[in-house]
């Protein structure tokens, strides 16, 4: 009898362990349903709507609200506008549109309750957009509102019932005005170490005008490369390193956009009469061939530079100076300040900013001239004659060369008013007697004071470089400064305590 029910208890067990089994394999089954549905919801959720093989595409049109248009692939894979084929399309703008049909992917999609398109803005879509390929058909992409939590548009295929919400990409690629499909003409890179001129004209104010010459007589220090011709009577040299960084607000130089690709009527723009020229001399250095050592024309051409490009016969071993300028219009404002420029052997008008026409126009001459009023090198001078307070000194330099072993040396014996000195005491003196600076140009109204004016102190440089002598004079003009008169030539003005600094300094050296 007691075996009877454990045998009982044992086969409720058994069943009782079975339906535990069962429920836990009925569980797995319907978990296992609901992730296989939940994946393939998500895969065609995912999947893309638009695969485009992209270099089949030959044709896009699209409509925004600004700008209708369809271009066209031209034979040599350049997109043009199929009705102006002169239009400078963008081709990274071009190619963004066209890259678009690569993939589009919803991040979801609305297929019910879908009677009035009008909800979703669909019934008059702000983009429309068409490809065409190779094969014939068309795929045709209509975008609508942006949805209501922003960062996603409305989006619906050309005979497609259904609904899509889709990323900004699409959306941004097909919101191009005309301006942004217009291409950017672009200004050549110069480097300014390679600047030989420069020259900007105002139609009011001062002109300024640069040149390179290193062999110029205006260079009375022999220590400048330029010269600067304009807005002075008589030209003056310039600061080196001054012009250095003046060029380099020329070296990379760019438009912001195009306003009008092929210009006919430039008084618009304010350039029939441009408030600015910038004209600018440069050079390249380019690689020749190595048996190329005649002097040519360069058959090379740059769209953007001006003038026929020429070779420097000078040019050694495998590389060339190549010759190039650059002439820039510079005419009115746009509503937003920004300057209306173009090249001058283009027809297109662009945009370029404020800041950087500032930059080009406003320059300020006497802040790159050579400060220094009479910095010659002592090797080049023989004697000097200073005239100060009724008399003169005269200091000289006496050398001698001599050769020895096909070696040459040369000594020298120096003298203040016939009275021999010791180098260093000579030397002394004569870093005091060069170190003036002008500090500001003379105003312009009293630009002709230093004609009536008896000069303060008179030096006079005896060159072994040049025929003519240097003469410098320092002559009154107010209580703190002395007017600079260079070999007659009077711009700017000095501290006076560099003059009494050279009376002090030449007392010691006569003692």
């Amino acid at each position: 009898m007691a075996g009877s029910k454990r045998k009982k208890h044992l086969g409720l067990l058994l069943l009782l362990l079975a339906m535990i089994v069962l429920l836990g394999v009925y569980f797995w089954l319907v978990k296992y349903n609901d992730k296989k549905d939940t994946q393939d919801t998500a895969t065609e959720e995912t999947k893309a709507i638009v695969s485009l093989d992209t270099s089949t595409i030959e044709s896009i049109y699209f409509k925004n609200p600004s700008l209708e248009m369809t271009l066209t692939l031209n034979s040599k894979g350049v997109w043009e506008e199929s009705q102006d084929s002169a239009f400078p399309v963008n081709q990274t703008y071009a190619a963004n549109m066209q890259n678009a049909f690569a993939d589009i992917t919803p991040t979801s999609t609305l297929t019910e309750g879908i009677d009035d398109l009008s909800a979703f803005g669909l019934d008059n879509p702000e983009i429309t957009a068409t490809a065409s390929t190779s094969d014939g058909k068309e795929t045709t992409v209509m975008i609508g509102n942006e949805t209501p939590f922003g960062g996603e548009y409305y989006a619906a295929l050309a005979g497609s019932n259904e609904v899509y919400v889709i990323g900004t990409s699409f959306y941004s690629y097909f919101h191009y005005t005309r301006t942004d499909l217009t291409a950017v003409e672009t200004i050549p890179a110069v480097t300014a170490e390679n600047v030989t001129k420069l020259s900007v004209t105002a139609k009011e104010g001062k002109d300024f005008e640069v040149v390179y010459d290193e062999d110029s007589p205006y260079d009375y220090s022999g220590f400048s490369n330029y010269i600067i011709h304009k807005p002075y009577a008589i030209p003056v040299a310039a600061d080196n390193d001054s012009m250095t960084t003046l060029f380099g607000n020329y070296a990379s130089l760019s438009f912001s956009s195009c306003a009008d690709y092929n210009a006919t009527d430039l008084s618009k723009y304010g350039l029939e009469e441009p408030a600015y020229t910038v004209s600018l001399d440069y050079y390249e250095e380019q690689t020749a061939e190595a048996d190329s050592t005649d002097s040519s024309t360069d058959t090379a051409t740059d769209t953007d530079a001006t003038d026929t490009d020429t070779t420097d016969s000078t040019d050694t071993a495998n590389t060339v100076k190549v010759n190039k300028s650059l002439t820039l219009l510079i005419g009115a404002t746009d509503e937003d300040g920004n300057y209306y420029a173009k090249t001058s052997d283009s027809n297109a008008v662009n945009i370029l900013d404020s800041a950087t026409v500032e930059k080009l126009t406003a320059i300020d001459a006497y802040s790159n001239t050579y400060k220094y009023v009479n910095l010659i090198s002592i090797e080049a001078v023989d004697s000097i004659d200073i005239t100060a307070g009724g008399a003169t000194h005269t200091l000289t330099i006496e050398r001698e060369t001599t050769t020895e072993d096909g070696k040459d040396t040369t000594t020298a014996v120096y003298n203040a008013d016939k009275k021999t000195v010791e180098e260093d005491v000579f030397k002394k003196f004569y870093q005091v007697l060069i170190a003036p600076k002008t500090e500001r140009e003379i105003p312009e109204a009293d630009l002709t004071k230093g004609e009536k004016e008896t000069p303060v102190m008179t030096i006079t440089y005896h060159l072994n470089t040049s025929d003519t002598p240097f003469v410098v004079e320092f002559k009154p003009y107010d209580d703190s400064y002395y007017i600079v008169n260079t070999n007659g030539t009077e711009y700017f003005l000095m501290d006076l305590r560099n003059a009494a600094s050279i009376t002090d300094g030449l007392k010691e050296l006569l003692q």
